[in-house]
């Protein structure tokens, strides 16, 4: 009956035992679930904060290239703009300067007066004459006329010529300083990323390294 006895407390000590090592157990148990949910938290926040910061120094970037960018395209079109005019005025000079050899009369803008074109002297090789030997006035006018507005026809052909070079230099500045942007709303046919191009066309790049642009129903 004794070692019973003995049997049971030893039973008993050894519940008790393991009923405290239980709850020790889980007491360790939630120490560590709240550290590791304090981590969590931490690394969290601090991937935040890294991400804000990250999206602030990406944003002023992107802007400082905006402004280097918009200030490139204003400055090759102010260059552009002021050769245009040298080259206009020049070209109106030495118009002006042909026309008044020719004997023709000018506006004030350079062109010549038609109101003065009938009765503008031509020069004597162009004076085509009777076989009396007096002029032909059915040719004088004609002549002049022609003389005179040939050099207003080069200056025209001239500044069109200029225009269009201006505008092909502006484009090819804003073209070369353009860096495309990803839009993350699109895929290409097999997953490609959809770059926007510099006059707003939808592009991705194909297995053979060229851009290939995507129609805008597809948008």
């Amino acid at each position: 009956m004794a070692q019973t006895a003995s049997t049971a407390t030893a039973k008993k000590a050894a519940t008790t035992k393991a009923k405290k090592e239980t709850s020790k157990a889980k007491e360790t148990a939630a120490e560590a679930k709240k550290e590791a949910a304090k981590a969590k938290a931490d690394a969290k926040k601090e991937a935040t904060a890294t991400a804000k910061k990250e999206a602030a120094k990406a944003k002023a970037d992107a802007k400082k290239e905006a402004t280097a960018k918009t200030k490139a395209t204003a400055d090759a079109k102010k260059d552009a703009t002021e050769k245009v005019k040298k080259e206009t005025t020049t070209a109106k000079t030495k118009a002006k300067a042909e026309a008044t050899t020719a004997g023709a009369r000018l506006k004030k803008d350079g062109t010549p007066d038609k109101r003065f074109a009938k009765t503008a002297a031509a020069p004597a090789s162009d004076i085509k004459l009777k076989k009396d030997g007096t002029p032909d006035k059915r040719f004088s006018a004609t002549a002049a006329k022609e003389k005179a507005e040939a050099p207003v026809k080069e200056v025209k052909k001239e500044v069109t010529t200029v225009k269009k070079q201006t505008t092909t230099a502006v484009a090819n500045a804003a073209n070369k300083d353009y860096k495309p942007t990803v839009d993350r709303t699109l895929k290409g046919p097999n997953s490609e990323v959809i770059y926007t191009g510099p006059r707003g066309g939808k592009y991705y790049i194909n297995k053979n390294g060229n851009k290939t642009y995507i129609k805008r129903e597809a948008e």
